[in-house]
């Protein structure tokens, strides 16, 4: 596996309210004794833990914990917290009993602190830089190990997928040390913390070609990805409409069919796929047809722009609100994936059709949906530049920024 990262230079944004809670404790008459720093404790939110239980385990009372719980609500919900979310208890250096408590929230601190007159609460922001991060890579394995192993995580490999999912299989397009190449913006907070941002730029690789795309914001105010030419990459159609293990069956006009072992044309793509798995609408359109048909078993078609229609065959169940009628969107589920009607094992029958004719999908080239035109291509020309030199430079340096 071979990768580098990179970081270039940082912009300082919001400035962080200094307190510390020995001072509300000073000016609250509080007894001395309490004025010592209190111990920090790291606690992390366990499955089916409630904040409530953390509080009673750590020896406040039930009346004690709603109340500290009733003065942080206006600023968090307890029922939105989830398994994973960390706090710190503040502790009495001797006596061990609950102070106050520390929770992040975004890019600000939310601090309760026990004073005289009960429970109270600050919110402050926190400091922190903004960075512009490279991260390059070869494909060993898969993007999903690949792409780990050189420090993205699994949200930024499911986003560089979704970003491309339009060009590239990735169940099968990839070889052995295709190269990626990512540039994110990247927050990085004084306690440490880090958080990814907004994915700048990506370049990979995949079946020989190179692929890049370049977020960009229109004087609309819309963001999007776009091709080196200014071009959208989204695509009229995606390129499959599953996560499949492999295609059984290809658009063939000679293939002897395994069931009635005869030479019929298969003018469809056979994905196979666990049973159960969900299918998704290649493209928007209006469904004109969802219920049994013949030897399809459990069919949906969908008719799209400039005479497209798909077809969907075998579901073991169609998607809830899927009817004639219905308007779908691209990537909107229609379907799971089972082997009713003519189906000799689970998988998706396929069908693209063109003024209804059935055509090869493999073969297609699916049209982009948008170009940037005028000042705003002007406008990407020039980011491009700058963002394409970041992809391209092997050799980026390392330039933190300071608080």
């Amino acid at each position: 596996m071979v990768f580098t990262v990179g970081f270039c230079a940082a912009l300082l944004l919001t400035p962080k309210l200094v307190t510390h809670p020995t001072d509300d404790l000073r000016s609250s008459g509080t007894d001395p004794s309490l004025i010592s720093p209190p111990q920090s404790v790291l606690v992390t939110l366990r499955r089916g833990e409630t904040l409530m239980a953390i509080l009673t385990r750590f020896g406040l009372e039930r009346a004690e914990a709603h109340a500290m719980i009733e003065t942080v609500r206006p600023f968090v919900n307890p029922r939105r917290l989830r398994a994973g979310d960390r706090f710190h208890l503040l502790l009495h250096p001797e006596e061990k009993r609950i102070q106050g408590l520390e929770y992040t929230i975004d890019r600000s601190l939310l601090r309760v602190i026990s004073t005289a007159e009960g429970w109270a609460v600050e919110h402050s922001p926190i400091l922190f830089v903004q960075e512009t991060r490279v991260v390059r890579g070869n494909i060993v394995e898969n993007l999903y190990v690949s792409g780990t192993q050189a420090g993205l995580s699994p949200a930024q490999i499911l986003e560089l997928a979704a970003i491309f999912e339009f060009d590239i299989d990735f169940f099968s397009d990839f070889q052995r040390g295709d190269e990626f190449s990512l540039v994110f913006e990247q927050i990085r907070y004084e306690d440490g913390r880090t958080e990814a941002g907004k994915l700048l730029a990506a370049m990979i690789e995949a079946g020989g070609e190179v692929f890049r795309a370049f977020y960009f914001v229109d004087r609309e105010g819309r963001g999007s990805y776009y091709g080196t030419d200014g071009r959208s990459v989204r695509r009229a159609f995606l390129r499959a409409p599953l996560s499949y293990r492999r295609i059984s069956s290809t658009y063939n006009l000679n293939r002897r069919h395994p069931i009635f072992r005869t030479l019929r044309p298969h003018r469809a793509i056979d994905y196979a796929a666990p049973a159960g798995t969900p299918v998704v609408a290649v493209g928007s359109g209006r469904v004109v047809f969802a219920g049994w048909r013949g030897g399809y078993g459990k069919l949906v078609e969908i008719r799209h722009v400039n005479g497209y229609a798909t077809r969907y065959a075998h579901f073991s169940r169609i998607a809830p609100g899927i009817r004639r009628g219905k308007q779908v969107t691209q990537d909107d589920v229609v379907g799971y994936v089972g082997e009713t009607g003519h189906a000799t094992g689970p998988h998706l029958h396929f069908e693209m059709l063109l003024r209804g004719e059935k055509i090869n999908f493999l073969a297609l080239r699916i049209p982009r949906t948008e170009q940037l035109k005028g000042n705003d291509l002007q406008r990407f020309v020039k980011l491009h530049d700058e963002r394409l030199a970041l992809l391209q430079n092997k050799q980026a340096d390392v330039a933190k920024a300071d608080f």
